[in-house]
Formats: structure tokens, sequence, C-alpha cells
């Protein structure tokens, strides 16, 4: 990895950009035409070299880019999931909650009407109930409110 490193870092383009390749291949024997080809394929292969690294730069850049996406819808996905269920937690409290009071107010109802309007209304006190969505059996009522009103 350090070796891809040092062929990656930035001063590498502008060592290669400096090298004088016609001072390389003085010291080769040849003919001047022999040595001008060899000097044009070494500078295209040099370009290409270049050009190459800059692909792998970049391509290296852009998946860093992704990566770092992803894990950021990642952690907005958790965020998100971590939201929802605080909001579920919520709500099921409250639905306790709210249970918890309508019992309470279910137990006043029974006991209040019973008291205020006498035995006689405890089957009128069961259709109001039962009007509401509230479950109250004939028997429950006559015995907690009503003990003396056994035709319901």
């Amino acid at each position: 990895s350090s070796c891809m490193e040092k062929l990656l870092s930035k001063d590498w383009k502008e060592k290669m950009e400096r090298l004088n390749t016609s001072e390389l291949l003085a010291e080769v024997k040849g003919t001047p035409e022999g040595l001008a080809e060899k000097e044009h394929q070494l500078s295209t292969m040099i370009t290409q070299l270049i050009s190459l690294r800059e692909q792998l730069l970049a391509a290296h850049d852009e998946q860093k880019k992704l990566a770092a996406s992803q894990m950021e819808k990642q952690r907005q996905q958790m965020e998100l999931a971590r939201h929802q269920q605080e909001q579920i937690a919520r709500q099921q409290q409250q639905l306790l909650q709210q249970q918890h009071k309508i019992n309470l107010l279910q137990q006043q109802i029974q006991v209040s009407a019973c008291i205020s309007v006498g035995p006689l209304t405890c089957s009128s006190l069961h259709l109001l109930l039962s009007d509401f969505n509230i479950s109250v059996s004939s028997g429950q009522l006559a015995h907690q409110c009503c003990p003396g009103d056994s035709k319901d």
C-alpha cells in the first residue's frame, strides 16, 4: 500500500514532468532516429502513466465520497428508526394512561350515578354506558351500585 501511495503522491507527477528523457538517452548508443523514436515512446508512456495516475486518484476520491454518503444515509436511517421507536413508546404510554383514566371514569360514573339517581335507574345507566361503548355487564352494574335492582 505504501508503494502505491508513493506512486500516487502529488509530487510524482511533477518529478515525471521535469524528467529530461534526452539526458537519459544520451548515454544509450544508437542512431539519432532510433533514439528519437525511443524518446517519443518514453514520453508517450510517461504521459499515459500520468493520466492513469490521475484516473486512479479520481476513482479513489469518488469511492471515498460514495462510502461517506452511504455512511451518512445509514446514520440518518438509524436516527429515524430511533425517533420512531421513541414515538411509539410515548404513544403506548399515552394509551396506557388514557386507559387508566377511562377505567377511573367508569368507576366514578357507576358510583356517582347510582348515588345521585338511585337504584331504579341502573338499567338506564347501563344503556348510557353502552352508548359510549363502555362495557359493563348488568350483573356488575347491579352488584357495584344498585344492589337493590336485580331486574337488570
